[in-house]
């Protein structure tokens, strides 16, 4: 009969390890969910840098302060404190031809024309979050990310509004929406690091 385990057995990391090979997912620092993530990250830092300072220094420096938080702690939660993400799924042939035909540059260049034609330039700002939130939504089937499908729809959604709210009037609406869909991803990337939107059984830690 076994008797208990000892206290060095108990600390042995491949017993409690909740990440990596152990629960399906490539090593930490190759795993593609993890670096690709980094994307995501990048992109909400460049929505704040470009557009956040017409708002007011206040409102930038808060914008700022909250991206860099944001940032620190999804870092932290792939690479520090890591939590399984999920089993890689290699994507079909047809979904790779779903990610490669989502290319966001043609869309926000026709429309940029078209605003810059109507004299609605200072609307740009929303017109690449909206578009950028819709490209992201077909890369919830293609790579079987749910996480996809509720930031893409939520980074729509904010960049229409500020096309509505643009063209109404409403001074920097654009600017500010582009804004507000820079901090959804970085929230996104956040909780994505920290496993929330990984499958139930990932998240729960071996027996």
């Amino acid at each position: 009969m076994t008797g208990p385990a000892s206290p060095k057995q108990s600390a042995n990391p491949a017993a409690t390890r909740r990440y990596g090979p152990e629960v399906g997912e490539p090593p930490l620092l190759v795993d593609p969910q993890r670096w690709g993530s980094l994307i995501g990250l990048v992109g909400g830092l460049v929505f704040i840098g470009s557009y956040s300072s017409v708002l007011g220094a206040a409102v930038s420096a808060i914008a700022w302060a909250a991206g860099v938080v944001l940032v620190l702690a999804a870092l932290s939660a792939l690479y520090v404190w890591p939590v399984a993400l999920g089993p890689m799924a290699l994507p079909s042939r047809l979904a790779l031809a779903t990610y490669l035909a989502c290319v966001a540059g043609a869309l926000i260049n026709l429309g940029s024309r078209a605003l810059t034609a109507a004299g609605d330039g200072e609307l740009r700002p929303a017109l690449i979050a909206a578009v950028v939130g819709l490209h992201f939504i077909p890369f919830a089937w293609a790579f079987n990310e749910r996480m996809f499908f509720w930031l893409g729809g939520l980074v729509c959604v904010l960049g229409g509004t500020g096309l509505l709210a643009g063209a109404t009037g409403v001074a920097h609406g654009a600017d500010a929406s582009a804004v507000l869909a820079g901090l959804a991803m970085l929230i996104a990337g956040a909780m994505y690091a920290r496993g929330r939107f990984a499958p139930r059984l990932a998240r729960l830690s071996p027996m």
